[in-house]
């Protein structure tokens, strides 16, 4: 994802690193069409396989119709409390046993709170359709919506026929004329990499969402259902893995897509997302192996600690109290163990000045910026370098004559 700032270059510096990537890590073969591994906070590749071939995701589809109506709740077009009326063309398909289904009933209205937790937890196709409609939104002005969401983000090949992942047919009343029945939404596992990771950074509160193991769904007056995440890696579940706290993300299946995932979770302090496209074996299952295959690699990746130059470690500050802030962190990790020689470092300023320097006030721990390590050794899932988030390690008030002018 390319976020679009200033970019205040600090130095440009040819430096020595030792054991470091010069593109994926991970080599064995993970047990299905397409997949990938990623670093979620530098965009690092540490596995790759088939990763740009495009192929059908199903219920994937739904985390783009999640950063859709993200965006609509911080814009307040919407809100988490925003209550969306059930219509007959989406209760023909929420009470369909064949779907995946919670059973939301015509003519019952639902948070969009709600219906986003039964679209994570239970994949719930009838609830995802009306939490696309929370805004008076029609089928196809919400797939346009997907489809400018999904160029923002930096997504490259893909397509958009739903915001469910059903096969267009399957939507029974509410198909698109412009669409043959079968088909349905793809992207590549790189894409999918691309938009999870989006998310995680953008929307972090939705992994508490997808965490929970269950979760209650009120349908009608005197009528609860109790649903079990259909992610079967969380922990203490069957496919856990020991040593990663796996909290999200979304599974898929199809007949065309075959059972897929996506997860996210947290290994040795570094956050690591997994895309799994059709997994082989028998079962929906099999994703969730394949899945493991991937974290079990990663557990015998190293990572290299880089002490960041002393002209790093504090940044200039206008109109403050004092001239520089001391920033955070002063080393960051590669994954890796071959060696690369040379590589540059960048500032990219949340806030600052024509002169280059950050806008004071400025809080303890505030985000100010990001780091970029560039290489043409290690590999990203967007082609940018490595990022690195950039915090205050004290505060810095304004200045006497800048606090005056302010008031």
């Amino acid at each position: 994802m390319k976020i679009k700032r200033v970019l205040r270059l600090v130095m440009v510096l040819p430096l020595v690193l030792a054991e470091l990537t010069t593109g994926a890590l991970a080599s064995e073969r993970v047990n299905a069409r397409a997949a990938v591994m990623i670093d979620a906070s530098t965009g690092q590749v540490l596995y790759e396989q088939n990763a740009n071939q495009k192929l059908p995701v199903a219920s994937i589809s739904k985390l783009l119709t999640v950063a859709v109506v993200h965006d609509e709740l911080k814009q307040r077009i919407i809100t988490a409390n925003t209550r969306v009326n059930v219509s007959a063309d989406v209760a023909a398909i929420a009470s369909d046993p064949a779907y995946s289904a919670i059973g939301v009933q015509e003519g019952q209205s639902y948070t969009v709170r709600e219906l986003l937790n039964a679209a994570m937890v239970k994949s719930a196709d009838g609830a995802t359709l009306a939490l696309a409609e929370a805004d008076g939104s029609n089928l196809e002005e919400f797939n346009l919506k997907m489809d400018q969401k999904a160029k923002e983000i930096g997504l490259k090949n893909y397509t958009i026929v739903n915001p469910v992942g059903l096969t267009n047919g399957d939507l029974k009343g509410l198909k698109l004329e412009q669409y043959a029945n079968n088909a349905e939404n793809a992207m590549t596992a790189n894409d999918v990499a691309l938009l999870a990771r989006y998310l995680v950074q953008t929307y972090p509160d939705l992994l508490q969402v997808t965490a929970q193991k269950d979760a209650d769904f009120y349908i009608a007056k005197d009528k609860t259902v109790k649903a079990d995440n259909l992610n079967k890696m969380l922990p203490g579940e069957q496919y856990a893995v020991p040593g990663v706290k796996i909290d999200g993300l979304k599974t898929g299946t199809s007949a065309a897509a075959g059972p897929s995932f996506v997860s996210t979770g947290v290994y040795r302090g570094h956050r690591v997302i997994t895309v799994v496209l059709h997994a082989n074996g028998d079962g929906g299952d099999a994703r969730f192996a394949a899945t493991r295959q991937l974290y079990n690699q990663l557990k015998g990746m190293k990572t290299e600690q880089i002490t960041l130059p002393r002209w790093l470690h504090r940044q200039w500050v206008a109109n403050g109290t004092q001239r520089s802030v001391a920033i955070r962190p002063q080393q960051v990790s590669v994954w890796g163990d071959k060696a690369i020689k040379n590589y540059s470092l960048a500032v990219r300023l949340n806030r600052h000045g024509q002169n280059g320097k950050v806008l004071a006030p400025v809080r303890a721990d505030e985000k100010i910026g990001e780091l970029e390590v560039a290489s043409h050794g290690v590999k990203t899932i967007d082609n940018e370098p490595l990022t690195y988030s950039l915090y205050s390690s004290e505060q810095v008030p304004l200045g006497n004559f800048w606090q005056r002018l302010w008031h």
